[in-house]
Protein backbone atom coordinates (compact mmCIF):
# COMPACT_ATOMS: atom_id res chain seq x y z
CA UNK A 1 0.00 0.00 0.00
CA UNK A 2 1.06 3.32 -0.59
CA UNK A 3 -0.26 6.40 1.12
CA UNK A 4 -0.31 9.76 -0.13
CA UNK A 5 1.42 12.86 0.82
CA UNK A 6 -1.14 15.55 2.05
CA UNK A 7 -0.27 18.64 1.38
CA UNK A 8 1.14 20.17 3.84
CA UNK A 9 4.12 18.35 4.17
CA UNK A 10 4.44 19.31 0.29
CA UNK A 11 5.79 22.40 1.30
CA UNK A 12 8.87 20.99 2.79
CA UNK A 13 8.47 23.45 5.84
CA UNK A 14 10.64 23.35 8.73
CA UNK A 15 9.20 22.55 11.91
CA UNK A 16 10.82 25.09 14.59
CA UNK A 17 10.45 23.75 18.30
CA UNK A 18 9.98 26.67 20.25
CA UNK A 19 10.55 25.47 23.83
CA UNK A 20 14.19 24.96 23.38
CA UNK A 21 15.06 28.51 22.64
CA UNK A 22 12.31 29.74 25.69
CA UNK A 23 13.95 27.56 28.11
CA UNK A 24 17.68 28.96 26.68
CA UNK A 25 16.49 32.27 26.88
CA UNK A 26 15.47 31.94 30.43
CA UNK A 27 18.51 30.63 31.73
CA UNK A 28 20.44 33.72 30.08
CA UNK A 29 18.26 35.71 31.55
CA UNK A 30 18.73 34.59 34.87
CA UNK A 31 22.27 33.81 34.61
CA UNK A 32 22.85 37.81 33.67
CA UNK A 33 20.29 39.22 36.48
CA UNK A 34 22.95 37.17 39.18
CA UNK A 35 26.11 37.97 37.97
CA UNK A 36 24.81 41.95 37.61
CA UNK A 37 23.55 41.85 41.64
CA UNK A 38 26.88 40.28 42.48
CA UNK A 39 28.94 42.85 41.19
CA UNK A 40 26.88 45.18 42.65
CA UNK A 41 27.79 43.41 46.35
CA UNK A 42 31.20 43.65 44.66
CA UNK A 43 31.44 47.00 44.48
CA UNK A 44 30.64 47.74 47.95
CA UNK A 45 34.01 45.84 49.29
CA UNK A 46 36.88 48.34 50.47
CA UNK A 47 40.16 48.28 48.65
CA UNK A 48 42.94 47.05 50.21
CA UNK A 49 44.65 49.03 53.06
CA UNK A 50 47.86 51.08 52.57
CA UNK A 51 50.87 50.12 54.70
CA UNK A 52 53.27 51.55 52.64
CA UNK A 53 55.71 54.15 54.03
CA UNK A 54 53.73 57.33 55.02
CA UNK A 55 54.50 61.05 55.60
CA UNK A 56 55.35 62.55 59.17
CA UNK A 57 51.40 62.73 60.79
CA UNK A 58 49.97 60.28 58.96
CA UNK A 59 48.86 56.76 60.41
CA UNK A 60 50.10 53.32 58.82
CA UNK A 61 47.53 50.03 58.67
CA UNK A 62 48.97 47.87 61.62
CA UNK A 63 50.51 44.83 59.63
CA UNK A 64 49.39 41.44 61.60
CA UNK A 65 51.95 38.70 60.42
CA UNK A 66 50.73 34.89 61.10
CA UNK A 67 52.87 31.75 60.54
CA UNK A 68 53.34 28.90 62.30
CA UNK A 69 52.15 25.31 61.71
CA UNK A 70 47.96 24.59 61.85
CA UNK A 71 46.70 25.26 65.21
CA UNK A 72 50.32 26.59 66.63
CA UNK A 73 50.42 29.65 65.03
CA UNK A 74 52.82 32.81 66.20
CA UNK A 75 51.88 36.52 65.10
CA UNK A 76 54.04 39.33 64.29
CA UNK A 77 53.26 43.59 64.49
CA UNK A 78 55.70 45.36 64.29
CA UNK A 79 58.88 43.06 65.08
CA UNK A 80 57.74 41.40 68.19
CA UNK A 81 56.54 38.25 68.13
CA UNK A 82 53.53 36.40 69.93
CA UNK A 83 52.84 33.31 70.59
CA UNK A 84 48.73 33.71 71.57
CA UNK A 85 46.27 35.17 70.83
CA UNK A 86 45.32 37.11 74.06
CA UNK A 87 48.59 38.62 74.06
CA UNK A 88 47.55 39.77 70.46
CA UNK A 89 44.43 41.08 71.78
CA UNK A 90 46.21 42.86 74.43
CA UNK A 91 48.38 44.14 72.13
CA UNK A 92 45.99 45.57 69.62
CA UNK A 93 43.29 47.29 71.47
CA UNK A 94 45.02 50.34 72.91
CA UNK A 95 46.20 51.20 69.08
CA UNK A 96 43.90 53.58 67.12
CA UNK A 97 41.50 52.40 64.87
CA UNK A 98 41.20 54.20 62.33
CA UNK A 99 44.12 53.31 60.13
CA UNK A 100 43.04 49.31 59.80
CA UNK A 101 44.84 46.34 60.03
CA UNK A 102 46.12 43.99 57.58
CA UNK A 103 46.65 40.40 58.06
CA UNK A 104 48.73 38.53 56.19
CA UNK A 105 48.93 34.69 56.31
CA UNK A 106 51.88 32.47 55.36
CA UNK A 107 51.38 28.82 54.10
CA UNK A 108 51.74 27.19 57.65
CA UNK A 109 48.06 28.10 59.50
CA UNK A 110 45.14 26.97 58.33
CA UNK A 111 41.47 28.56 57.53
CA UNK A 112 40.14 28.66 60.76
CA UNK A 113 43.36 29.46 62.03
CA UNK A 114 42.58 32.93 59.52
CA UNK A 115 39.18 33.02 60.72
CA UNK A 116 39.94 33.39 64.35
CA UNK A 117 42.79 36.13 63.61
CA UNK A 118 40.05 38.09 61.72
CA UNK A 119 37.37 37.67 64.47
CA UNK A 120 40.49 38.34 66.86
CA UNK A 121 41.25 41.53 64.76
CA UNK A 122 37.11 42.85 64.98
CA UNK A 123 36.56 41.94 68.64
CA UNK A 124 40.03 44.52 69.31
CA UNK A 125 37.73 47.50 67.85
CA UNK A 126 39.13 47.31 64.41
CA UNK A 127 36.53 48.26 61.41
CA UNK A 128 38.77 48.11 58.16
CA UNK A 129 40.51 45.03 58.00
CA UNK A 130 42.53 43.74 55.07
CA UNK A 131 43.61 39.65 54.58
CA UNK A 132 46.06 39.13 52.54
CA UNK A 133 47.27 35.02 51.65
CA UNK A 134 50.37 33.57 51.44
CA UNK A 135 52.03 34.62 48.22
Amino acid sequence: MRFARSRSQDRGRPLINMTSMIDATFLLLSFFLVTTAMQRMEGKLTGALDTTAAGKGDLQAVVVEVDGAPGAVEFRVAGRTLADAAALRELLQPLPKEPGVAVRMRNGPSVADAAAVLQLVRDAGFERVSYAAAP
